[in-house]
């Protein structure tokens, strides 16, 4: 019958693994076919020696401690080691000890797992959940980490740093004048230039986009960062590298100084992005230190953006008022341009460009658009033939369904479609794509009018008006304002009410204001005069009593 060491061993020379017996001196008394291999000695050698042969001093001494207390205690213990295999390879092993006995003496029985891949491919996710992936750079999550761990640090020892986020302007331009991978290209080239101007002073990482930020260690002063970002828009002068092109690119940057603040990571980015903001309004190649008065004038956006949401689904705070459009050959009111009004319960009257401009930005002003609309066709359908003339933003004609909504509006309210005419400015119709001006021509097939408002003012391009079909265009008030006093000024409106009269167009003149002006522009053949020498924007009310005695 085979002894229980016999037996031991032909059970272990069977495992995957490599697997070592070793007594309690210190000693190794098996070693299985796999740990030959493993090792790259054969059982002959390994035999007699020391289990620790095949470590570093310290790995040694670390080992040999565990050895005696899994002899000493019984319990199983479990390491990680990074040793050399026979072929001089580094690989990461599992160790796991437990101790057996065997003729009634103890030993040491270690199983070793090569965890080389597993380990590998571990730190291939860390590095790739912290890293971006095009330009190599830490990412928004490792940037996060280590605001985090600032901020932390922050509560026991002052932390003089630095956040600067950049941004790459115009990059879209950029994509589509030399293509993504060109712009791949200087994301990288960019990322590079970064890394090798700041070294060690501080962490350069890659947002997201054109999105860049750097965090600079040891910096917080004004005169300590200021000469930092200067050094990085400098470098910015130099062209990129491409293929067949050397484009020169721009980049604004926001600045926060971080000292004894407590401040979150979510914190500290928004005060960044909000300096940005305002490095990019001051224009290109320029970078702003956030201050406290930025986050006021933000604060109140906030409140202005919730304040006009609300308005938008109340009665009463939202209003239009009118101001009359008179034929210049008999001053009779035919049509009147709906402005809306907005009164708030706490902010008060809100002036037009302001709250016009935020809708815009924010995407109200199609709910605003919709809403002027309803309200203007219900005041003005009962007034026998007058039209309503209705201001549309460029931020509306981009919107894919503008024209069958604004018909189905219509429909709705029971208004006839060739009573409306929509008032859209030059550069919005210059800016127009195929979509928005196929649309324009399905509103004008129903019956609606098309208007150039501020003629003049813009591209002032003659294509616009044999191109695009219009009915009517407008001269804006900044013309009409100096027709008695500039010869240049009154040439351009005369010039354009006789071309306007040739193209069988209305030439509509706004910002009348005194009788000089008004006689002029009958001279000059402007069909129809708009301004306060007849009305200011009136009520509904109050342009139903001008009505008759117009």
């Amino acid at each position: 019958m085979l002894n229980d060491i016999a037996i031991c061993q032909a059970v272990l020379n069977a495992l995957p693994e490599a697997t070592l017996i070793k007594d309690d001196s210190l000693t190794l008394v098996f070693v299985n076919q796999k740990a030959c291999e493993f090792f790259g000695y054969s059982r002959e050698e390994m035999v007699g020696q020391d289990f620790t042969f095949f470590m570093t001093a310290e790995q040694s001494a670390r080992h040999t401690s565990r050895v005696l207390k899994v002899l000493k205690s019984g319990e199983q213990l479990e390491s990680e080691e990074v040793i050399t295999d026979g072929a001089n390879k580094s690989r990461t092993v599992l160790i796991r000890k437990s101790r057996i006995t065997l003729n009634n003496r103890f030993y040491v029985l270690s199983i070793l797992s090569d965890i080389s891949l597993l380990r590998s491919s571990e730190a291939q996710i860390r590095y790739l959940a912290y890293h971006d992936t095009l330009t190599g750079l830490p990412n928004r999550t490792s940037l996060n980490e280590e605001l985090n761990q600032l901020a932390a640090r922050s509560l026991y020892h002052p932390q003089h740093c630095a956040l600067l986020v950049f941004n790459l302007n115009f990059f879209t331009v950029l994509n589509d004048t030399y293509g993504y991978q060109s712009g791949d290209t200087i994301l990288c080239e960019f990322g590079q230039r970064l890394r090798s101007l700041i070294g060690q002073q501080g962490m350069p990482a890659r947002l997201g986009a054109d999105e860049f930020a750097l965090l600079l260690r040891g910096k917080s002063a004004i005169e300590e960062v200021e000469p930092v970002a200067s050094a990085i828009i400098a470098m910015m002068h130099e062209p990129f590298t491409l293929t067949q092109a050397k484009p020169v690119v721009t980049l604004s940057c926001g600045i926060v100084s971080l000292n004894s603040e407590n401040l979150t990571a979510g914190e500290i980015l928004r005060r960044g992005n909000a300096a940005l903001r305002e490095a990019q309004r001051q224009g290109q190649n320029t970078f702003c230190f956030y201050s406290e008065a930025l986050d006021a004038g933000s604060e109140n956006k906030r409140v202005m953006v919730k304040a006009l949401a609300e308005s938008l689904t109340k009665e009463g705070e939202l209003t239009c008022v009118y101001q009359p459009i008179l034929r210049s050959s008999d001053e009779k009111i035919i049509g009147v341009e709906a402005l809306a009004r907005w009164t708030h319960p706490e902010l008060g009257p809100v002036p037009p460009v302001q709250f016009i401009s935020l809708a815009e930005e924010t995407g109200l002003v199609s709910q605003l658009g919709e809403s002027v609309l309803r309200q203007a066709c219900r005041h003005i359908r009962p007034l026998g033939d007058l039209r309503l003339a209705i201001n549309v933003s460029a931020v509306q004609l981009r919107e894919r369904q503008f024209a069958e909504k604004t018909l189905a509006l219509l429909h709705e309210e029971g208004f006839p479609c060739h009573r409306l005419e929509l008032e859209l400015t030059e550069t919005a119709v210059m800016n127009a794509d195929a979509d928005s001006l196929q649309q324009l021509m399905q509103l004008r097939t129903a019956g609606i009018k098309i208007s150039l408002d501020d003629f003049g003012t813009g591209y002032s391009s003659l294509s616009l008006l044999k191109d695009i079909a219009v009915d009517s265009v407008k001269i804006d008030r900044s013309f009409v304002q100096y027709v008695n006093d500039v010869t240049d000024t009154a040439a351009i409106v005369t010039a354009v009410s006789q071309l306007g009269h040739k193209m069988k167009l209305n030439v509509i003149a706004e910002g009348v204001e005194n009788d000089l002006q008004k006689n002029f522009l009958l001279s000059a053949g402007c069909s129809h005069m708009q301004g306060f020498l007849f009305s200011r924007p009136v009520p509904v009310d109050v342009l139903t009593a001008l009505l008759p005695a117009a």
